[in-house]
């Protein structure tokens, strides 16, 4: 796994569960930002993440994917989203400083272990 990020990064492939309400409402969510690099979605578990990543398109975790091959996963993937935004950027870059990173995994691991819960709350109230 890789924790630099350089300029050249030319697009990103976002690994997602497609299974999951809230990783599908995080999808929406990112492809309604104003993107600075290219990011495609690629259904976690699927034939072509298999033969692209292995292991790491099994699912297991958010998962993305630099057009170099350069990975991340957990919660260094969730600020790479972020890096990927022009909203986001600023924040990306604090939360890969080392007093921030921490914080930066544990709000994506509650994140992550609470994903019923966060689904329920973003589905629309019934009319």
């Amino acid at each position: 796994m890789s924790d630099a990020l350089s300029p050249d990064v030319g697009a990103l492939t976002v690994v997602y569960d497609p299974a999951s309400p809230f990783c599908t409402w995080c999808r929406g969510w990112l492809q309604a930002q104003p993107l600075l690099v290219p990011v495609r979605f690629l259904p976690a578990g699927g034939p072509e993440a298999q033969a692209r990543l292995g292991v790491l398109g099994a699912g297991a975790e958010l998962v993305v994917v630099a057009d170099d091959g350069r990975a991340w996963t957990g919660g260094a993937a969730f600020v790479l989203c972020l890096w990927a935004t022009a909203r986001h950027r600023d924040l990306s870059s604090t939360l890969r400083l080392p007093v921030a990173r921490v914080g930066a995994e544990a709000f994506f691991h509650a994140l992550t272990a609470n994903r019923a819960i966060l689904t329920r709350l973003l589905e629309p109230s019934p009319a």
